[in-house]
């Protein structure tokens, strides 16, 4: 009789054994609600669902239903990595090192902004703040400005529908034709530039073909001259023109020579415009203030987060490609559930 407890006990202990070095085997598993409960008679284990990794709702819930598949333990994770980098700037002081306005050029109506010292600026200030687990550079092969880093371009492919903006072409069409080729050939891409041609790549709309519509105008504000030699257009504009009222933009990719700093907020006012951007892929230039504050500022109270940060090294450090991505406000509120794990 002894022999036989103890030959159940070491099998008791054999089996606790395997089952803690085979955790990361339940983390693909999805039990029922009260599997726990009703199968295995343990109350207990129902409270131990988000450290296994049983339950996505979290996530799924405070991205839109984009990530689908992480645990409640790893998002409050990433829920407290956000929250311990926020502010995201080095110095109090953001006047440092930041590109002071100089008078000589009509590209700013006022003058223009030197990008001394904005290098260092960008050192200090606003980086990396979220992870996406599978973001990818698309195109993976080519270098300088063209690419962009995309959270996670597998999530998009599996949706229902997928709509790009293509901000800023000087007619390189790396960007649309990696989308196609590395993303989904499903994707609806519309590329948009008051310039149609120049003599390195051509005529912008003809290399596009196959790849996305060209439209020749560019993103303006509601003050901007209508001048129509400069096809200027408001992103609200371009949406109703289109006939995408409604639905998402997954990836809005926008490089645009210092507009960034006069448009943004038109990315993210959902009240007026009746459109939503899933992911946001800008090369900021220099590091105007308070522009540049209120830019990150605006963009991380409107729920997105830095996912990635990639220095133009080509051009000094003084642009800096950013990929932001939109989560629910609640992300920022239920950082305190992280430290109760």
């Amino acid at each position: 009789m002894f022999l036989k407890h103890t030959q159940l006990t070491l099998l008791m202990l054999v089996m606790a054994i395997y089952f803690l070095c085979n955790l990361e085997l339940i983390h693909n598993i999805t039990f029922p609600k009260n599997y726990a409960e009703e199968t295995l008679g343990l109350t207990s284990f129902v409270g131990s669902q988000d450290s296994l990794g049983y339950s996505y709702e979290l996530a799924h819930n405070q991205s839109h239903g984009f990530f689908d598949d992480i645990s409640n333990d790893d998002w409050r994770r990433l829920q407290n990595i956000t929250y311990e980098t926020w502010p995201n700037h080095y110095s109090k002081d953001l006047m440092k090192y930041h590109t002071a306005l100089v008078k000589g050029s009509s590209r700013v109506p006022n003058g223009r902004w030197h990008k001394k010292n904005s290098n260092w600026w960008y050192a200090e200030n606003f980086q990396e703040e979220f992870h996406c687990q599978f973001a990818k550079r698309i195109p993976s092969d080519s270098n300088g400005d063209g690419p962009k880093w995309v959270c996670d371009p597998h999530r998009i492919a599996k949706q229902k529908s997928c709509l790009v903006y293509s901000v800023g072409s000087n007619g390189n069409v790396m960007f649309e034709k990696a989308v196609k080729e590395q993303i989904s050939e499903d994707c609806e891409i519309h590329t948009f530039d008051p310039v149609g041609y120049n003599r390195r790549n051509g005529e912008f709309r003809k290399a596009l073909q196959g790849y996305s519509t060209f439209h020749q105008w560019g993103l303006g504000t509601e003050n901007d001259d209508r001048n129509p030699t400069l096809g200027l257009r408001t992103l609200h504009e371009t949406v109703k023109d289109l006939g995408h009222e409604g639905r998402q933009i997954d990836i809005f990719k926008i490089d645009c020579e210092l507009c960034e700093w006069f448009t943004y907020k038109q990315w993210i006012n959902d009240t007026i415009s009746n459109f939503t951007i899933k992911q946001i892929l800008v090369e900021t230039h220099n590091a105007p203030m308070p522009e540049a504050k209120d830019f990150f500022y605006d963009l991380h109270d409107a729920g997105y987060v830095i996912f990635s940060k990639e220095a133009n090294f080509q051009n000094g450090g003084g642009g800096v490609e950013y990929g932001f991505i939109k989560l629910s406000t609640d992300f920022f509120l239920n950082n305190s559930l992280y430290k109760n794990l």
